[in-house]
This record gives structure tokens, C-alpha cells and sequence, in this order.
């Protein structure tokens, strides 16, 4: 069964949309949590390039853009987690109008 078919299912099973919604929300609220756990863990990691490096991360992208810094692995890996954390504050967001 995939998870539209399951969505469906709660949803046929469900009498109360109130219940419904509750029960929802309580996921949601999950999935929150866990994303919440990873921009900490994003942020701690951006911090360590920013204190290494001493450069805002801001300021770092800026010139990563425009192949100032060069290719090193580590600015790399520094732009990628800037791009995951980007990605899941919308996704905070999105989840935090939700509830």
C-alpha cells in the first residue's frame, strides 16, 4: 500500500475531522522536530568553516560565486550545507504555518 492509499485510508477511518487534523498535526509536529535537530546540527557545522576560515558565511558565498576562494573541498562541502540549511529553513517554515 503506498502512502496516498494509507493517507486515504486514515482518512476513510477517521469519523472525526477534528481527530483527523489532531492526528496530523502530531506528525507534522515530527517531522518539525527532526528538522529543527538538523539545522542545529547544519548550523554547528557552518560554524566551524566560518571560525576556520574567519569569514561570514554570507561573505563566503559571495565570493565562492564569483571563484574567488578557489576549489577546495572543504568550500564545497561549506556551500552545500549552506544550501541544505537554506532548504530546510522553507521547509521549517512551510511546516511551522501548517501547525
Amino acid at each position: 500500500m503506498n502512502t496516498l492509499e494509507k493517507l486515504e485510508l486514515l482518512s476513510e477511518n477517521c469519523s472525526d475531522r477534528t481527530e483527523l487534523d489532531r492526528i496530523i498535526g502530531q506528525l507534522l509536529s515530527i517531522i518539525l522536530t527532526r528538522h529543527r535537530q538538523k539545522l542545529a546540527i547544519y548550523d554547528q557545522d557552518i560554524k566551524k568553516f566560518e571560525q576556520t576560515y574567519k569569514l561570514d558565511s554570507n561573505q563566503f558565498i559571495q565570493q565562492f560565486e564569483a571563484g574567488i576562494l578557489g576549489d577546495e573541498m572543504d568550500f564545497f562541502e561549506w556551500f552545500s550545507l549552506c544550501e541544505l540549511r537554506q532548504d530546510i529553513l522553507v521547509k521549517i517554515g512551510k511546516l511551522e504555518k501548517a501547525l
